[in-house]
């Protein structure tokens, strides 16, 4: 699959599309296509080293995104292989063909909302301390 990489910290030109293995799920693991990718403030922020978790070197980015369920690891009950979904977190990043997530990052994604739109619900969707006082 392509994947963006992250093999030093830095500005924008760091990152670097390359060939990457696809990731398979283990138990309560779902593999999604992606369609469409969030772009995060963390994400920019762990790119240029500067954030509270600093990914280990190399890194795909990304933490949201939206697709297709590919395949699903043993125990997985929420999706199936062909549901239309947002990653609310990825474990091996978004910015690729292919993003490997937890069960629980996982959400159904009803068919009237397109993929770019699907990648961006989480943040704005999120109690932010302004909004908690």
């Amino acid at each position: 699959m392509k994947a963006i990489l992250v093999r030093q910290f830095g500005g924008p030109e760091v990152l670097k599309l390359e060939d990457a293995p696809t990731p398979k799920p283990s138990a309560g693991q779902v593999l999604v296509k992606i369609h469409a990718a969030g772009v995060n403030p963390a994400d920019t922020y762990a790119r240029s080293g500067n954030y509270a978790v600093i990914p280990p070197l190399p890194y795909t980015p990304g933490t949201d995104g939206a697709g297709v369920v590919d395949s699903v690891g043993d125990g997985v009950k929420k999706v199936k292989p062909g549901d239309r979904v947002y990653v609310a977190k990825s474990l091996s990043g978004t910015y690729a063909e292919y993003a490997l997530a937890a069960e629980s990052q996982v959400f159904l994604l009803p068919d009237r909302i397109p993929f770019p739109q699907g990648a961006g619900v989480l943040l704005p969707s999120m109690p932010s301390a302004a909004s908690a006082g």
